[in-house]
């Protein structure tokens, strides 16, 4: 597959990670939306790691591949904290966005630390 293939599932997996997020304010679909949110977050990681081996740069990654993978494990974690009523729904949401908005940044700039 081509880089800009790894690129697009990327960015559906993501969409269907927010999806998840979303679900979280309705009380209704809550359980469907996670199951997007857990789908979506196969799909970026596997497609991620596609990306990063296209790009060649698998065997030593930089510092902010290093930065998104453990913000890709706090999108994981943070319905469990909705769940367990640590933070509220709309908090979690928030948080969600914020680090979505860093994953963003870090995927595109691609910063040298």
């Amino acid at each position: 597959m081509t880089l800009q293939t790894y690129h697009f599932i990327h960015l559906i997996g993501l969409i269907f990670v927010f999806i998840g997020f979303g679900g979280l304010l309705s009380q209704d679909g809550a359980r469907k939306a996670m199951m997007w949110h857990g789908i979506g977050l196969v799909i970026s990681l596997v497609s991620g790691f596609g990306m990063l081996a296209k790009m060649g740069i698998m065997g030593s990654m930089p510092v902010w591949v290093w930065i998104k993978i453990a913000l890709w494990l706090v999108l994981g974690f943070l319905p469990v904290l909705s769940k367990r009523r640590v933070l509220p729904a709309k908090g979690v949401v928030l948080i969600a966005a914020i680090v979505g908005a860093c994953l963003g940044y870090l995927g595109y700039f691609k910063p040298v630390f």
